[in-house]
This record gives C-alpha cells, structure tokens and sequence, in this order.
C-alpha cells in the first residue's frame, strides 16, 4: 500500500505534464499566424467541434498610455467603439454629420469653461449645457441605437463585449461559423471608421459610472490610492475608469487624437479560433481588414519607477469592513521573479489548504479572507500583492504583522518539494484548462501576442513554471519582499463623532 501511494502522485504528475505536452504541441501545429502589410497580427485556429468561432482583437492601449488630463480616454473610446460608423447606428449620417459638429463646438467650449472650477461662468455653464443638450435631442432623431448589438443578435451572435485595463482595450463576441465575411465587414468597418457619436453624453455616462464603481466601493477605492501609493512615477498609478476631474474635462478632439495615436492596425493583434478554414479566412481577412491605413508607432513610454528606498504607508477612512492591501515591487513576465511569485501566491494563499488560508483564515480566524497576486498589469515591472479583510475584533495591523510573518518565514525556509509540486500541478492544469473553450484560447493567445510580442511565449510559460526551485521561491522572497520595497495601504471605519 505504501508504494502505491507514492507511485498515484509520480503517475499523476507524469500524465498531467504529458497532457500539457500534448496539448501545446497540438495548438503549434494548429495555430496560423500571419502580420499584414499595414502592421495587423492574425491568428487563427482551426477547431470542428461545433459549428461557430469566437473571437477578440486588441490594441495596445490602455491606462497606461494615458497622460494627465486625459486620464480615463481608453475606457471612455471603448464605450465609444458601440456608437457606430457612418454606416452603423444612424439613419442618415449625411444630416446627422452637422449637427455633430455643431455638438463639438459648443462641448469643447462647455469642457473649456468646466476645467475653471470654481471659477467658472455659471451662467455660462448654464447656457452651453442647455445648448448641448437640444443638440443632442436633435441628433437622436438620427441614431440606431445598439444597431451594431443588434445585427449580431440577428444572426446568433452572443458575448458581444469589450474590456479596458491598464495594458489593453479589447473586443469580443461568439458567431456561427457561416458569420465570418460579416465579421470581417462589420468589424473592420468599426476599426477603421468609428464615429464618436454622443460623445459628451457618454462622458456623463462614464461620470456616474466612477462615482457608482470607484468612489462608492470600499475595495476599489482603497485599491487607488494604494497603487497610487505604489508607482509615483510610472502611469500604472493612473485609474483604468480616469480621474473625475480629467473625465469631466476630455474633449473630442483629444479623444480623436489620443485614437488616431493608439487604435491602428500595426498596434492591434486579431485571435479567431473555432469551426474556421484558415484557407477560406485569410482571403476575407486580407479583403477587410488589409485596407486599414497603418498608423504611426505608438511612442515609447519612457518613464520607469524609480527604485522605492524606503517603506509607503497610507490610510483612508470609509464606512466600511476594514482591509489591507500590501505590494511589493517585482519585475514582470516571462522573468524567473514573476514565476517565482505565481509560485508563492499559490503556495501562501490559493485554497483551502494554502498557508495564509489555513493559518489565518482557518486557525486563528484572524481573517475573513487573504490573497495574492500580480498587477497592475504586465507590460512594465509590477506589484506582487497581498491582500485581506480582518475579523472582528482584530484590527487590521494584527493582519498586516501575521501576512508578513508568513512573508518572512518563506525567507529563511524554502517550501517543501510537495507544496512546489502541487503548485505546479495546478498551473499545468489551469494551462491545459485554457486551451479549452474558444475563446478563452483567442483571448490567451491575442494577450501573449499583443503584450509580449509572441504568442508562443504562451506555450513557454510551462516550461518557466516547472524550472522553478524552492531555492527560486526563497531568493524570490528575499530580494523582492522586502520593507524598503513595500506599500501598504489601510482602510479602516470612520471613527464615530463623539
């Protein structure tokens, strides 16, 4: 019996890393992979299982390119992205078109005068808004609305969607496999000729939406000040939703600017993957796709965070649980100190097993909850995070000194072989889980792509993971997670007016 049991494990580990191998060298073959002459990536995966194909494209755009005082103008052009083209979303653009700019006139004049504060002209203010605003009545009388959603639907499209964050700006949706000329037509037509129709309504839109989202939840608030905090002088300090003021403020001709700089094909990576022949698609995705003007070159983001030298410490007050968020400064993929750090937030924090799990939240009920991470996103050096809500009546410092405990421990002993092996073995599984449903691979795939410039890293990643020692994690630990390197951030309940 006893050799039985250490033989499960050993076949279990072997069967798993064949899987994975199996499965990687089967996406190689199947993966197609083409850059047009105007700069836009392809990739296409052929796959029968049912008769329909999933799809994303994403540009390299995202918080992160953003500047101050336009802060939030990704987020706001992907809201944007869904109002049409010249031929999407309007009964008849001709009429439609003069009463547009008449719209960005007097909304850059109303923008202008809004950047003034308080010292403002509330009568002018007043005027302008109530000018804009009759406008846009006399615009709707030509707008489809969600005509692009709507065509979709029509022919069993589903998951029609898109996502901002700091890295990137995607869009998705799921469609039978006879669909692919109209996706070609309807998506090369919004890539190349999005109209920013209702822009000023929008902006009001997405206005709500950070005081509804950002300012109104306890967990992302504290979250932005923290990375905040974190990067003083990188832009992944900047807010994914944009600073109220710097929404409040964006004008259209900044927009445009800030699309004409970063939504071109050469900065954009296309992923299709389903009931598709490559041979039938590359013809149609050259005829739609190939005649988008390429862009200039996106600029180099040239500013780097400076080494942190010395411990960040800040505190908001708000009426809610109490929590804590702790990061450490690391480098990002494919680094063998990003793979070190999956490694230990599996090890510290992911199940019911993990140590922090077991010891905090388990044991000492110290904690409601802990995690780990990475972020704020992956092009650029990063955080290793942790994170936790305290339970009552133990107060957040307690939390804080117990993680780091944990956090020290690591230092001075390295984890046991078992608990490196189940790691891996977990990541092996999720790799394998990823190839499973269409879009979970086009989405994987057009990250690698776009973000790291190879989709093959995707199929590398694996092989970073299994190389890692516990000699890794522990040196890891203790160049990185370190108190000169480390950001903390509380929230605590308003204290009571007495």
């Amino acid at each position: 019996m006893k050799k039985a049991r250490k033989i499960a494990p050993l076949f279990f580990c072997l069967l798993l890393g064949l899987s994975a191998f199996l499965a990687a060298q089967n996406l190689e073959q199947k993966v197609n992979f083409k850059k047009l002459a105007n700069g836009l990536s392809v990739i296409l995966v052929e796959r029968h299982g049912a008769p329909v194909f999933s799809t994303v494209y994403g540009f390299k755009v995202g918080s992160v390119d953003e500047t101050p005082g336009i802060t939030g103008t990704a987020h706001l052009f992907e809201h944007m992205a869904f109002k049409g083209t010249p031929k999407i979303g309007t009964s008849d653009f001709e009429k439609e078109k003069p009463i547009m700019d008449k719209i960005n006139q007097v909304g850059h004049e109303w923008s202008l005068e809004l950047v003034k504060g308080d010292m403002a002209d509330k009568e002018k203010l007043a005027r302008l808004r109530e000018e804009l605003t009759k406008l846009e009545a006399e615009q709707k009388k030509y707008i489809v609305k969600d005509e692009i959603d709507l065509i979709y639907t029509n022919v069993g499209g589903v998951g029609l969607n898109a996502g901002t964050g700091t890295d990137q700006t995607s869009y998705i949706i799921s469609l039978p496999s006879n669909q692919l000329e109209l996706y070609c037509l309807m998506e090369s037509e919004r890539m190349k000729n999005t109209v920013l129709r209702e822009f000023y309504i929008e902006r009001s839109v997405i206005q709500e939406e950070r005081k509804q989202t950002t300012e109104a939840v306890p967990t992302r608030m504290l979250n932005e000040i923290f990375m905040g905090a974190a990067f003083i002088a990188h832009p992944y300090n900047h807010p994914v939703v944009g600073w109220a003021s710097d929404i409040n403020s964006v004008t259209l001709e900044e927009a445009r600017a800030f699309k004409s700089k970063y939504y071109t094909p050469n900065n954009c990576v296309l992923a299709i993957v389903g009931d598709i022949y490559p041979e039938k698609a590359w013809p149609l995705i050259e005829r739609y796709f190939g005649g988008i003007p390429r862009g200039d070159d996106p600029p180099v983001l040239r500013t780097a965070e400076p080494k942190q030298i010395g411990e960040r410490r800040v505190k908001i007050e708000f009426e809610a649980e109490p929590m804590l968020v702790m990061g450490f400064h690391k480098p990002t993929f494919p680094t063998k100190e990003d793979a070190a750090a999956s490694v230990l937030s599996y090890v510290l924090t992911s199940g019911r097993t993990s140590r922090m799990y077991k010891d905090l939240v388990q044991d000492k009920q110290i904690a409601i909850s802990v995690g780990a991470g990475s972020g704020p996103g992956s092009r650029y050096p990063n955080l290793m995070t942790f994170s936790g809500t305290p339970r009552y009546p133990h107060p957040v410092e307690e939390l804080e000194t117990a993680i780091m405990g944990h956090i020290e421990k690591v230092k001075t002993e390295p984890i046991t072989e078992r608990e490196l092996q189940k790691v891996k073995n977990n990541l092996e599984a999720s790799y394998i889980r990823s190839m499973s449903s269409n879009m979970g691979l086009a989405m994987t795939l057009m990250r690698y792509q776009l973000l790291f410039g190879d989709w093959k890293l995707y199929l590398k990643y694996k092989d970073i993971i299994a190389g890692i020692t516990a000699a890794d994690v522990m040196d890891f630990a203790k160049n990185c997670l370190t108190l000169e390197n480390r950001t903390v951030a509380y929230l605590v309940r308003k204290a009571k007016a007495s």
